[in-house]
């Protein structure tokens, strides 16, 4: 509804990206008597600053990580795997995952109906069978315009049919330069 309103209002809606990560963390209280902040660190939370970035990239609302999906009750919420990623500082490859449920009703059933095609498209993408897998992607599109993972990978897989993979060291990994 604040949507609605502030659209009519002549405003942007205010869309914010939020990065989950469940992991151990070291609570802190930093400062001197006047001024004191309370911190956490830890690689867990750097992970999850750094899921929070990605949703730029992928144009989400919420991004969890494979460690906080496989605490959550299964089919507690619905979620899409959308990469598999190294983020920037990181060696270790993550798999992220999109909570659909976040999304707008219209956008999440798109997404919905064409998961099955989406998850056919990662699988291909993931083996370099770029051609395949960018049909498939191209299909998530037209039953879901919207999509705008499907749009980044089909973007992806034009510049890797362009510009040919590099099949000796394509370990499925997409490695993050950016925070």
């Amino acid at each position: 509804m604040e949507e609605v309103v502030s659209l009519r209002a002549g405003y942007d809606p205010i869309r914010i990206g939020i990065g989950i990560n469940t992991g151990m963390m070291m609570l802190g209280t930093l400062g001197e008597e006047d001024r004191m902040e309370g911190s956490v660190i830890s690689d867990a939370v750097n992970l999850a600053a750094r899921l929070e970035g990605l949703t730029k990239l992928y144009r989400t609302l919420l991004l969890v990580s494979e460690a906080t999906r496989s605490k959550l009750t299964p089919d507690a919420f619905r979620m899409r795997l959308i990469d598999k990623v190294a983020v920037k500082g990181k060696a270790e490859p993550v798999l992220i995952h999109e909570v659909l449920d976040a999304e707008a009703p219209e956008e999440r059933d798109g997404k919905l109906v064409t998961l099955e095609v989406f998850n056919s498209g990662w699988e291909l993408d993931q083996n370099q069978q770029s051609k395949k897998a960018q049909t498939q992607f191209q299909e998530c599109l037209k039953q879901a315009p919207g999509d705008t993972v499907a749009d980044l990978y089909v973007g992806r897989c034009e510049a890797l049919l362009s510009n040919g993979w590099d099949a000796e060291n394509w370990d499925g990994v997409n490695r993050m330069d950016t925070k």
